[in-house]
């Protein structure tokens, strides 16, 4: 299988298959990262075609053998950046949709809390700032180590350990406000 800088490099010399692996390879990674970023479905979906668009008209900026990644992810972050400064989506709310109950899941009370748990990360997230959602979902949600996270996103080690770290406590924080909100709405009801 060949890399990615392998591949664009072919591309670049006029194969138009391996421009269709690199699209294959990257689009679903990049939906979810933008998503993850954003809070929008539609946004990012948008994004993800811009960011292609892109790829290809800044094509000659790209010299092998440079890592192909961090060289993509960052003409999508710019992307994501200047969406996230656009009046159109500036007011743009997460929202969370509820998920089908599986069919070994019978259980409506316990499918109704997993969508409440799930809708309070995705709210939590959302709280979070645009650069500490972008290290969480560098990190983890495409599982790139520390190294990588920073290269991409041109910042030091340190820096990326550091939002991490606050992003992770902020969450932390939030979800158990939220777990603790819950657990009181539904002391009233069964209260009431």
């Amino acid at each position: 299988m060949d890399s990615d800088e392998e591949l664009f490099r072919q591309w670049q010399r006029g194969d138009a298959s391996a421009l269709e692996t690199i699209v294959q390879r990257y689009h679903r990674p990049l939906l979810a990262h933008l998503y993850r970023l954003t809070g929008n479905v539609q946004c990012a979906e948008d994004l993800v075609q811009e960011a292609f668009v892109r790829l290809v008209r800044e094509a000659q900026s790209y010299h092998y053998p440079r890592p192909f990644m961090p060289w993509f992810y960052t003409i999508a972050r710019r992307l994501a950046l200047t969406e996230r400064t656009s009046a159109y989506h500036r007011h743009t709310e997460l929202k969370a949709e509820l998920p089908e109950p599986a069919q070994h899941e019978p259980d409506p009370a316990e499918w109704v809390e997993r969508w409440e748990q799930q809708r309070g990360l995705h709210l939590a997230l959302a709280r979070l700032s645009f650069e500490q959602r972008e290290v969480l979902s560098l990190r983890y949600g495409q599982e790139l180590s520390v190294k990588e996270t920073a290269e991409l996103l041109g910042i030091p080690p340190g820096t990326v350990k550091s939002r991490t770290f606050t992003a992770l406590r902020l969450l932390r924080e939030m979800l158990e406000l939220e777990t603790l909100s819950s657990a009181e709405k539904r002391g009233d009801q069964h209260n009431g």
